[in-house]
């Protein structure tokens, strides 16, 4: 039998890849966006052009922050738990305004994010202060 101990360390350290792993993947696709194509849309008759690039940026840095945050969630500190959670709300909150531009990538690192939320909120109790 497992010490419980090692489970949680095990949950975080697992919640540490998953949001690291969603931020890498974020911060890379950002990037791949900022050198991209611009989106277009046909609407009454006319072509109008959009550009992303501030969104792009957005998407990069939000995904280098929640990568850091990933990496400093396995501390077993409160402030690096909550840094953590905090990073995934503004993922999630990133994500849930880009969906319609990218929707498989949106839902493919929403459910990493949230997952690593989830065992952040079950380990938080045994957080150090």
């Amino acid at each position: 039998m497992v010490a419980d101990g090692n489970a949680s360390d095990r949950g975080l350290r697992l919640a540490a890849v998953l949001l690291g792993l969603a931020g890498i993947f974020d911060a890379v696709a950002g990037a791949a966006d900022l050198s991209g194509a611009r989106y277009v849309s046909v609407a009454d008759g006319a072509v109008h052009e959009h550009d992303l690039t501030g969104w792009a940026w957005l998407h990069l840095a939000v995904g280098v922050f929640t990568a850091l945050a990933g990496a400093l969630g396995p501390l077993r500190r409160r402030w690096s738990t909550s840094l953590a959670l905090a990073a995934v709300v503004i993922f999630v909150g990133l994500h849930l305004f880009f969906l319609t531009y990218h929707p498989i990538r949106t839902v493919l690192v929403l459910g990493l994010a949230l997952a690593a939320a989830r065992l952040l909120i079950i380990n938080r109790s045994r957080a150090v202060a």
